[in-house]
């Protein structure tokens, strides 16, 4: 019989994307900004987008066939190269930083260490189960690939450049929801600190006009998106 931690992984695995809302809105309800400064809220927008960065740099690269926003474990090749062969799960480096950077611009320190300590724990239980497959799927390469590099700390003696070209399409596609997810969280954030310092949105109408430009942008990739796959 499977272990829990492989079937908590798993299911962790498969609703990764919504495991986290919860916790956004404990984080509104329960906590609150502790500082206006801008300062803390552009660096909390730099490091997030430093995560996307990492993100795209990890799909761009990526082979197809592997996991990308599936509920289900795939892996038709191993990712070795690139960001991969520094350390074995760039993408979830990335999904650190990204609520890193939003917990940073929304100013309070006992948010952002709640986040990432439910992250790390969740991280921990899904790539246990997603090393089980692979080791299960590729055997003796993944032994090899593991026995080179981290699962986390990056080893930068290791970088091998990544063997393929960029694939701006598959980037445009799959990371359409992260970047939209990231920036209206950091135009909400930002609205929700200009009420709780002011008693008012100073910016009603720039917050809003840039909510609509990311609503229609990410309709439109999301209706590219679907073309593409009816044609």
């Amino acid at each position: 019989m499977e272990k829990w931690p492989l079937r908590l992984g798993k299911f962790l695995f498969k609703f990764r994307s919504f495991t986290p809302l919860p916790l956004i809105l404990l984080t509104f309800i329960f906590f609150k900004p502790l500082s206006p400064s801008l300062f803390w809220t552009c660096t909390g927008l730099a490091v997030a987008c430093a995560g996307e960065s990492l993100r795209i740099a990890s799909v761009g690269f990526a082979h197809s066939g592997t996991s990308g926003r599936e509920s289900f474990l795939k892996a038709d090749r191993l990712n070795t190269t690139g960001l991969y062969s520094l350390a074995r799960n760039p993408l979830y480096w990335g999904n650190l930083l990204i609520f890193a950077g939003l917990l940073a611009a929304f100013a309070n320190p006992w948010a952002l260490a709640l986040f990432i300590v439910f992250l790390f724990l969740q991280y921990h239980f899904i790539v246990l189960a997603e090393e089980s497959y692979l080791q299960e799927r590729h055997g003796r390469a993944y032994e090899e690939y593991c026995g080179r590099v981290r699962r986390w700390l990056p080893r930068f003696s290791n970088w091998a450049p990544p063997s393929g070209s960029f694939a701006w399409k598959k980037v445009l596609f799959k990371e359409n929801d992260s970047c939209f997810n990231l920036l209206l969280a950091f135009v909400l954030i930002v609205a929700w600190k200009e009420r709780h310092f002011a008693g008012h949105v100073r910016h009603p109408h720039w917050l809003a006009g840039a909510a609509l430009l990311l609503i229609v942008s990410y309709a439109a990739v999301k209706v590219a998106k679907k073309k593409r796959t009816a044609a």
